[in-house]
């Protein structure tokens, strides 16, 4: 998975979490009084958790994609001296 779609995930998930009025309570009133649930928290806890992974291997693959970019352009200058 690459960076934009697991911002969109992340973004996705914690706005149908926050949907869900067990998890989360929105004032009509005004945004200050809403709160996330005690079991709200578990659950976004728990989503941070599952999505983390993917957040991670995906940072990894960024890493690993840098790092074979810098040793080919290494290996293009090399032979061009």
């Amino acid at each position: 998975m690459n960076r934009p779609t697991i911002k969109d995930l992340m973004y996705g998930g914690v706005v149908e979490l926050m949907r869900n009025r067990q998890y989360y309570y929105s004032s009509e009133v005004s945004s200050n009084y809403n709160y996330w649930t005690e079991e709200g928290k578990q659950a976004l806890a728990d989503y941070m958790n599952l999505v983390s992974g993917k957040m991670w291997e995906a940072e990894q693959s960024d890493l690993d994609a840098r790092a074979r970019e810098l040793v080919l352009k290494e290996l293009k200058s090399d032979r061009s001296n």
